[in-house]
């Protein structure tokens, strides 16, 4: 399973941006694209309780959780995840790759 996590600086991209016809057609995986808030949604941080920030980054490790949940269903194997991405999507990469909170949801990265 290879999770897809776009860039665009934290301020603008999709899920849709990552072309995996040609990978998936090629090679035995499964490709998830994720999505999650940009901009002040995402990232905005009052510095307290109220708005601790980091959304973005939420909205991720929750996709990632949703993954390791669901992507049995779809023939692929939860313990055999790595996550990827491009600009942002690779500052993401490297920021959930040290998290504590990410823990067990992803074996490798790119």
């Amino acid at each position: 399973v290879l999770v897809w996590i776009h860039g665009g600086g934290f301020v603008i991209g999709n899920a849709k941006t990552y072309e995996a016809t040609r990978l998936i057609t090629d090679h035995d995986v499964i490709v998830v694209t994720i999505q999650y808030r940009l901009g002040m949604f995402g990232f905005a941080s009052t510095e307290d309780e109220a708005q601790p920030g980091n959304n973005g980054l939420r909205d991720q490790i929750l996709a990632l959780q949703w993954i390791q949940g669901n992507i049995g269903q779809f023939r692929g194997d939860p313990s055999d995840v790595t996550i990827f991405g491009e600009s942002a999507g690779a500052a993401s990469v490297s920021l959930l790759s040290i998290s504590p909170l990410t823990r067990g949801l992803f074996t490798k990265v790119i």
